[in-house]
C-alpha cells in the first residue's frame, strides 16, 4: 500500500503521480491538513493509529477522479469568488488557523471580485451566463461552504456535480444568494446544479482555476472527464 499523510493539496499531489503510471496499488490517506474536504467525504479517521489499524484490513474503494486538461484532481475543480483564497493563502497561517485563514484569504479578495461569463456544455447539454462561482466537484463539502446531502453525491457513480452560482442583478440580492447557499437551496434563482460526466466549459478571457486547493492555471477553455474509479483507497 501506499499510505499518503497531509491535506488535500498533498493527496492531490499523489494523484497527478500515481494515475499517469496505471498504478493499482491501494492508496491510505490520513487527513492532516486545514480542511481535509476529501476526507471528510469519505468520513476518513485523522488518529493516525486508527488510520493504520483500518488500513490492514485492506478494505478498498474505487473512487472517481477527475481529468482537467491534462492534470488530476480527487474532489474538486473550482473558480470565481474566494477559490483563489484556497491557493494564495499563506501555509503558515493555514497551519495556524486552520479553515478561518480561507475565511480570511475570501474576505480579502471580496474588492476584487468580478463575474464570470461561462459557457458549458455538460454531456451535451448547454448553460451560458455570468457566474460567480464555477464548482465541478466529488464531495459532500467543497471549503467548507459548499454542503450537499450525502444522498446527492456518489463517489462512484461516474459523474460530478457541477454547481454555479449566479451573479445577482443587484447588491441588494446579496442576502438572497448566501441564504440559498447556507440553505443549500440548489433549485433557486441563483443556484444551478447539474450533474454530468464530460464538461467542456468556455470563457471569452482566461479564468484561473483551483484544482484540490492548489493553483490549476488560466485558460478560456477547460475540458473535464470523470474517471470512474481510477483511484483505489484504503477505507
Amino acid at each position: 500500500m501506499l499510505v499518503v499523510l497531509g491535506g488535500d493539496g498533498t493527496m492531490n499531489e499523489v494523484i497527478n503521480g500515481y494515475i499517469p503510471t496505471g498504478c493499482v496499488t491501494p492508496i491510505g490517506y490520513i487527513p492532516t491538513g486545514s480542511t481535509n474536504d476529501f476526507a471528510a467525504t469519505l468520513k476518513l479517521t485523522k488518529n493516525p493509529s486508527e488510520a493504520c489499524k483500518a488500513f490492514m484490513k485492506m478494505n478498498t474503494r474505487k473512487i472517481d477522479i477527475g481529468f482537467f486538461n491534462g492534470k488530476y484532481f480527487t474532489y474538486v475543480a473550482a473558480a470565481g469568488a474566494f477559490t483563489e483564497a484556497s491557493y494564495a493563502t499563506p501555509a503558515d497561517l493555514k497551519h495556524k488557523l486552520g479553515h478561518f485563514a480561507y475565511v480570511l484569504g475570501g474576505v480579502k479578495s471580496l474588492p476584487a471580485i468580478k463575474p464570470l461569463h461561462l459557457r458549458l456544455t455538460v454531456d451535451g447539454r448547454v448553460i451560458e451566463d455570468e457566474y460567480l462561482i464555477a464548482l465541478i466537484s466529488n464531495s459532500t463539502s467543497v471549503g467548507g461552504v459548499f454542503n450537499y446531502e450525502e444522498s446527492l453525491v456518489l463517489l462512484d457513480d461516474g459523474k460530478f456535480e457541477v454547481a454555479l452560482l449566479k451573479e445577482p442583478e443587484n447588491a441588494n440580492e446579496f442576502g438572497s444568494v448566501l441564504k440559498d447557499v447556507i440553505y443549500r437551496n440548489y433549485n433557486g434563482d441563483y443556484i444551478t446544479l447539474v450533474s454530468g460526466s464530460h464538461i467542456l466549459l468556455e470563457s471569452p478571457s482566461p479564468i484561473a482555476w483551483s484544482l484540490d486547493g492548489e493553483y490549476g492555471g488560466e485558460y478560456t477553455s477547460i475540458k473535464v472527464e470523470n474517471l470512474r474509479g481510477a483511484l483505489t483507497l484504503l477505507v
